[in-house]
């Protein structure tokens, strides 16, 4: 129970008049605005969240809110569907396919008030992109009978003024956002907000390691060329010497375990990275040899997702799995043993990789200088948050001051062996809320929503991609005189580039002005040129391609297929798929045996009848 803040109550006004987007930094009471706004609709109500974690804490939060004394749900994946809620609160795909098979109480008429709890996703191939389009397209809401509530700490994740303008036009067009609304930071701090003021620049603490020669070009890195990068790189001699003795050491343990074991196929022909580690693990009860292999392969996806550039984070997860002890190394013949050792004998100890020892300085100093020292460290994936857990522990100083515990997404494990459990991820943070533990190593799912208690130091190991992420990380930093530190950065997104973003959103929003309509020819011009252009999409359709090659034609001519699955009795199921553009509206259907089956013929039809 709190009283709401003057600009708080401010923005309710308006979101209960118009299509709206909150944006407020972290702990400004976001959530408190659309609890309030829920109550004053006085309809039922729908909140989509990213993940399932904060399904749980904002419906907590919804019913602490003054006044929510109607029942607010909870619905994701692992769960069913509540009867008899006021408002709910959802993950984006379980409500989507809820409402694809009819669920009559998730139809767009029945909500009042919509609400997309960090709405900048819809910018992205993400869930909540697919039901925009879907609640802008109902009949319902071009009634304007629902009221659309956006909320987030960053409109895009955009880099640069002009496309910065344009996300934030798309994000407003697709949700009928009528005005963006903030809240100017002496406003803040008259209702108690103690977070660093928009434009904050990080503090730098870049490591002194020289450019490391060889790696990847910038230029040349294509995310879904890596795999063929890498290799291509490697057989012309041009990776960097790290990378080829690992890859030859790899390729070494290959040959012995194809030795023992006549059905092994090497994975790394696979460009499915995270495959190569899956594919030891399950062949482990067949040769130890395997559960060793399989450490090797997680450490050449380390070194590969980097561009060859993180060879310290390669050999710390190496020895973190104990990969270097005469225990593990035993399993080998004597040849492969031997070229181990050497490769091992050839690395610095783990504490003298510049990058951990930029990482641990930062930390002594931290420690020493804040007696409540509670921080947060951001990394980029899973399998890092473990490998700094190990780096830290090598530390004589650090091992006795830190308590760390790792915290990401538990719907993936960080390697085949490395995984964080739902139970692990809540003991975590319960232990960062007591105090047992006063340091987080988390990826990108504690910038978002997470209730994160207070921490008053915040570091980036990797350089950060977005304005989000700086934006959101930097929130986490909520106690007064906070540290929010910078470890690396890209050179064509500085911290002061990210920080100048920020400030160029706040002020579109504060210049805001909703389109009075779009061009009719205009857009019926570009989805002209979009269908044509990729007509070719549309041939050779079978059952086998037909899912495929519908998403592809759907991206590309940027329109969203609207699904209907109906359950019939016995083995009969039945799926209707409707493509609706400004040009044209067109509709496939099958029947099968399973509902999959059905799918794939109804994507048949829909492809031929486009076609």
């Amino acid at each position: 129970m709190f009283k709401l803040r003057d600009y708080q109550l401010r923005i309710v006004n308006t979101a209960c008049k118009v299509n709206t987007i909150v944006l407020l930094p972290t702990v400004a009471g976001k959530t408190a605005i659309a609890a309030e706004a829920i109550l004053r609709v006085g309809k039922p109500a729908v909140m989509f969240v990213p993940t399932i974690h904060l399904v749980g804490q904002q419906a907590k939060a919804l019913r602490a809110h003054q006044g929510m004394a109607q029942p607010v749900g909870e619905f994701h994946g692992e769960r069913t569907l509540p009867c008899g809620f006021a408002v709910l609160v959802t993950t984006p795909k379980a409500f989507e396919m809820a409402q694809a098979r009819g669920e009559p109480s998730l139809a767009w008429k029945e909500f009042g008030t919509v609400v997309f709890d960090e709405v900048h996703h819809v910018l992205k191939d993400h869930p909540y992109r697919n039901l925009a389009l879907k609640l802008k397209r109902s009949d319902h809401n071009g009634a304007r009978d629902t009221r659309v509530i956006g909320l987030t700490a960053s409109l895009t994740y955009a880099v640069g003024d002009a496309k910065v303008k344009e996300s934030v036009k798309r994000l407003c067009q697709e949700l009928s956002i009528k005005e963006i609304e903030s809240s100017p930071i002496a406003e803040l701090r008259e209702g108690g907000y103690q977070g660093a003021g928009q434009g904050t620049v990080a503090q730098l603490r870049l490591h002194s390691a020289r450019a490391q020669k060889d790696v990847v070009p910038r230029s040349d890195r294509k995310p879904h060329l890596m795999h063929q990068s890498f290799f291509n790189r490697a057989r012309r001699s041009a990776a960097t010497a790290f990378s080829q003795e690992l890859l030859l050491l790899v390729q070494t343990f290959e040959r012995a375990v194809l030795q023992a074991d006549d059905e092994f196929k090497s994975p790394l022909t696979s460009a499915s990275l995270q495959s190569w580690g899956q594919y030891a693990h399950r062949r482990a009860a067949v040769n130890p040899m395997y559960s060793q292999l399989e450490h090797w392969y997680e450490a050449l996806r380390l070194l590969v997702t980097s561009w060859e550039e993180n060879d310290d984070a390669t050999v710390a997860f190496l020895r973190m799995m104990s990969a270097d002890t005469e225990a593990s190394l035993v399993c080998w013949p004597l040849s492969a043993k031997a070229m181990a050792s050497e490769f091992f004998s050839e690395q610095p100890p783990t504490s003298n990789f510049p990058r951990f020892v930029n990482l641990t300085n930062e930390l002594s100093k931290e420690v020493q200088t804040r007696p409540d020292f509670r921080g947060i460290v951001f990394v980029q994936q899973r399998l890092m948050t473990h490998v700094l857990e190990y780096a830290i522990s090598c530390d004589p100083i650090l091992q006795r001051a830190v308590r760390a515990k790792c915290l990401y997404a538990t719907g993936s494990p960080a390697s085949p062996s490395l995984g964080l459990s739902r139970a692990a991820g809540k003991e975590a943070l319960q232990a960062f809320a007591a105090g047992s533990s006063n340091l987080l190593l988390a990826t990108n799912v504690a910038e978002e929503g997470m209730d994160i208690p207070e921490a008053n130091c915040v570091i980036y190991f990797d350089p950060m991609n977005t304005a989000v992420s700086y934006v959101q990380g930097r929130g986490r930093a909520r106690q007064a005189n906070s540290s929010f530190v910078m470890l690396d950065q890209r050179h064509d997104r500085p911290a002061a580039l990210l920080a100048q973003q920020e400030e160029e959103q706040h002020r579109i929003a504060s210049t805001f002005v909703p389109e009075k309509g779009s061009n009719p020819v205009a857009a019926i011009t570009a989805q002209q040129n979009r269908e044509r252009g990729c007509a070719a999409v549309l041939d050779g359709v079978n059952d086998i391609t037909a899912l495929a090659k519908l998403n592809l034609y759907c991206k590309k001519t940027k329109v969203l297929c609207d699904e209907i699955y109906t359950p019939g009795p016995g083995d009969c199921h039945t799926f209707a798929l409707t493509y609706s553009s400004v040009l044209r509206t067109v509709r496939g259907s099958g029947t099968g045996s399973t509902k999959k089956e059905a799918k794939k013929l109804a994507a048949v039809a829909l492809l031929h009848n486009l076609a």
